[in-house]
């Protein structure tokens, strides 16, 4: 293509917001991306965007930015007025988390200057200063911020594939000027005539990557054995699971560049760019038969011929056919959070002339009109047909620019394209309704708010008098309300989307709103609310999150319905097994992600399966840097359940040890920081695990002394039954520090005036001890023996009359599970610990739950009696004593009528 048409289409790349589709990675490995030797892009290699497109879905790089032990993020945690809240059920806490601020630590011991070079590269090139895995930044100077500016966008690719050869170690001769503290970046042809790069103002942190790119070539070449060595793209799946390929540079430059890179035609420009500087290294050497081979071999790794993929595996076809198989179940447009549309900067809209305002000054983050845009793809979509449709609206001229968005977009997407976004935003922008509030001049860059942003959705869809009346009864309720006052409006809003939604069972969950005011003193509404799609057999939300100064969108449970997932499973083993011996990069990343996409679909949680569960509990306990790694291979990190389960096992595995590697204190110290720790639920489902393990003070010290004291210590009633089932269920994992464990969360519990109801109520609570029992390596009666016994000492100076109670709850319990190991001996062993003197016959509802199957304990005790009572007067009256309580509970005795 000619110079001319390579500029024409990257004018066009303005901004960055997307990735490629996997519709997109099949028509590229399909295309000739270099028409004078007829080349398409080798799909082993590592310009195959397939590469970028599971590793986006996995969350390697997500993980890495937000969780590496080696990045100190900025956050912090404190008691909010915490003289007046002392003792509050609820105490206000005061959560501040600053991306911008984010460091890499100083303390690093291993290869110390790569590492921090590479963890501050990575900081740069994905910024995230929502919080959001993004590369967008308001900073000009930033790495993104640079590249899509006007006078960088016709050198925009060939600077991207400088960097993407340097991360494979291709020492590209481009050159670099310190001139009166302005970086010149210059890249020539190798006869000194074409100039690809020329950038007089460059990017300190575009140069900076350079510098370290080179300074990695330059190492491995002086150094065989250097650390660029040690993390080269594994081709064993071994190799893959050690994680170590998170921290190469082509990992990094991959992982951006498909961030940055959202259509074909764009794709194309960037191959072509690389073959031109690829073959430019490879032409300035001498003619000669051994230089021709080596010539060969170097563009084999990237470049292959039609006629020379037979025989290869077509691994974008196979993630292809998933994707389709997965469609055709979809009950809501977004099914994985991946999907959901993210923030990105975008031009300012003049909706008076019509276009876009070609200024990169007036660019802006459109994370309210982007939270908008998935709240209203929601309402739009149709379960049955999978697509958009606007039928259900007024056809009005206030639509017509939503109905024409949903015509041109009817389909959901894997991600948002830049050309989307642009087009949403002549959807919403420079609204004429008074009433909206946008925080720049020309009506452009919403505020938050949940008010104005039903405004808008109400103006874009036709101003319903049912819309309008809610929104009305909700500015009322505002109005008779003070700032900082809690009110319900979920009625109204359950309403208002009921009158949008094209889909009529879609369901409205949330809490009370805030009353807040905004910059421009107006007051709105804060909180989350959960779109859901649900009936018996599925329940997926789509969060929509409104904060004072950002807002944005989450997803939550599952919404593939259960008589499907057996149809998309099978799929996942039919690629499984293809993969099952992969011998490189490629073929290693797409078993590893089928595997876990398994995993996801036979547990509700990733981290639930089985299997996987048994690799992260071994990772925490190994207590290394290693495990660190590994973990980040087994799912995005983003549930609350994912992170609670990862922070309370680590607090528990570590409760009585020296940490001397601090991998995992400080990938759990990123997790609670990356959380939304002011809200209470939140807060102490994230820490609850200090129960077990208060060193956890010395470990999270951005987190206030007060928070531990006020926050958390009155709040083991939430905590006890998920405490407990974190050590029961964790198989033989826990087994050295099992024990432990327990006497501390007894010991907590015994202070606790409503210890009785929490174990009372804690219904299944000897069916998870005898399952752990099943499960550890100790021997298991002396196990269950060493349990009761203390549960008896820590409360048995309470109430001898409960813990009598407690352990004739659990003996009726037992009958209600099946194939339970040595179910006779923990019988006899219960029957042997009630104390008699302090078993009494009287009303005893509140252990009715622990009798389901009377008939199977009414058996049991005739049939052992003599074993039971073993001739003993005192054993006999406790015997009978238990017949009665079981008989006044059930109100007769089976055997009466039996007879």
């Amino acid at each position: 293509m000619k110079n001319s048409m390579i500029i024409k289409l990257l004018i066009m790349m303005y901004t960055v917001c997307a990735r490629l589709e996997i519709s997109d990675i099949k028509t590229l490995g399909e295309t000739v991306v270099i028409q004078e030797d007829n080349l398409l892009i080798h799909p082993y290699g590592p310009l195959n965007p397939l590469r970028g497109y599971i590793m986006h879905r996995s969350g390697y790089m997500y993980n890495k930015r937000f969780y590496s032990p080696e990045i100190n993020i900025e956050y912090s945690l404190e008691l909010y007025l915490d003289e007046m809240y002392p003792l509050d059920d609820d105490p206000i806490c005061n959560y501040i988390r600053n991306p911008s601020r984010d460091t890499v630590y100083g303390d690093i011991c291993f290869h110390k200057e790569y590492y921090t070079q590479f963890h501050t590269h990575l900081i740069k090139m994905f910024p995230s200063s929502e919080g959001i895995l993004s590369i967008e930044s308001d900073e000009s100077d930033e790495f993104t911020s640079f590249l899509i500016k006007n006078k960088v966008q016709p050198e925009c690719m060939y600077i991207l594939a400088a960097i993407f050869l340097l991360s494979e170690r291709v020492d590209v001769p481009i050159e670099i000027y310190n001139i009166e503290e302005k970086y010149l970046l210059v890249l020539k042809s190798a006869d000194r005539i074409t100039t690809y790069i020329n950038q007089e103002e460059s990017s300190k942190d575009l140069v900076s990557l350079i510098i370290f790119l080179r300074m990695n070539i330059n190492n491995a070449n002086a150094n065989p054995g250097n650390i660029v060595e040690s993390f080269i793209e594994p081709t064993t799946y071994e190799e893959f699971n050690t994680g170590e390929f998170l921290n190469n540079p082509q990992f990094l430059v991959q992982s951006y560049i498909y961030e940055f890179i959202d259509t074909p035609d764009k794709y194309i420009e960037f191959i072509r760019a690389v073959y031109t500087l690829l073959t430019e290294q490879i032409g300035g050497t001498e003619f000669t038969l051994e230089n021709m081979a080596m010539r060969d071999e170097v563009l084999g790794k990237y470049f292959i011929r039609r006629n020379a993929l037979w025989g290869l595996k077509n691994h974008t076809a196979a993630i292809c056919n998933l994707k389709e198989t997965i469609d055709r179940y979809r009950n809501c447009p977004f099914i994985d959070s991946v999907e959901l549309p993210t923030y990105t900067r975008v031009k300012a809209y003049d909706r008076e002339n019509g276009r876009e305002i070609d200024d990169d000054a007036q660019m802006y983050i459109n994370q309210v009109e982007v939270t908008i845009l998935g709240l209203v793809c929601c309402l739009m979509y149709d379960s049955e047909t999978k697509r958009y449709t606007t039928d259900h609206l007024p056809t009005k001229k206030e639509t017509e620019p939503l109905k024409q968005f949903f015509e041109k977009y009817p389909v959901p997407t894997e991600s948002t394209s830049r050309e989307m976004q642009q087009d949403w935003c002549r959807v919403i922008a420079s609204s004429k309704n008074d009433k909206i509030v946008y925080t720049r001049e020309g009506k452009n860059q919403l505020a938050t708010g949940l008010l104005n942003m039903l405004y808008v959705v109400s103006d874009i869809t036709g101003s319903i008098e049912e819309v309008l009346k809610e929104i009305e009864n909700m500015t009322i309720a505002r109005d008779s309300n003070e700032p900082g006052d809690e009110i319900d409006i979920e009625d109204n809003l359950f309403a208002l989307i009921n009158a949008l939604s094209k889909n009529k069972d879609l369901k409205i969950h949330s809490d009370y709103f805030k009353i807040e005011m905004q910059e421009d003193e107006t007051l709105d509404f804060f909180n989350d609310f959960n779109l859901v799609y649900m009936d018996e057999r599925v329940y997926g939300r789509v969060r929509i999150h409104i904060e004072g100064h950002h807002c944005r969108l989450d997803l939550l449970g599952d919404s593939i319905l259960n008589e499907n997932k057996p149809i998309i499973k099978e799929k996942l083993n039919e690629i499984w097994n293809a993969y099952d011996n992969p011998n490189n990069y490629i073929e290693c990343i797409i078993r590893h992600y089928i595997s876990v996409e398994l995993a996801k679909i036979q547990s509700n949680y990733v981290y639930e399966d089985n299997s996987v569960k048994s690799i992260i509990l071994n990772s925490i306990n190994a207590g290394s840097y290693r495990g660190v790694l590994t973990i980040f291979l087994y799912g995005r990190i983003e549930s609350l359940g994912h992170k609670k389960y990862i922070v309370t096992h680590f607090l528990m595995l570590h409760a009585n040890s020296i940490i001397t590697d601090p991998s995992l204190a400080r990938m759990t110290d990123n997790i609670i920081g990356c959380s939304q720790m002011d809200r209470f639920y939140i807060r102490n489902s994230i820490l609850q695990g200090y129960f077990f393990n208060p060193n956890a003070e010395e470990y999270y010290t951005k987190i206030s002394v007060n928070i531990w004291r006020c926050c958390l210590k009155i709040h083991i009633a939430e905590s006890f039954k998920p405490l407990c089932q974190a050590l029961f269920l964790s198989t033989n994992a826990v087994d050295n520090i099992f024990i432990y464990c327990f006497i501390e969360l007894m010991k907590t519990v015994s202070k606790s005036d409503e210890w009785y109801n929490l174990i009372n109520d804690y219904h299944s609570m000897i069916k998870d001890i005898l399952y752990y029992l099943d499960h550890t390596t100790k021997p298991k009666i002396d196990t269950f023996n060493e349990i009761m016994g203390i549960i008896w000492l820590s409360f048995n100076q309470r109430d001898k009359y409960r813990v009598a109670n407690i352990y004739l709850a659990w003996f009726f319990n037992i009958f209600s599970y099946e194939n339970l190991h040595d179910k006779e001996v923990c019988l006899l062993y219960l029957f042997n610990i009630i104390d008699n003197n302090y078993l009494v016959i009287e009303d005893k509802q509140n252990i009715r739950w622990s009798i389901e199957n009377e008939y199977f304990i009414f058996n049991y005790l005739d049939a052992n009696r003599i074993i039971l009572c073993n001739n003993d007067d005192e054993r006999t009256e406790k015997y009978n004593k238990i017949i009665q309580i079981l008989t006044n509970s059930v109100g007769f005795d089976p055997r009466m009528n039996h007879a």
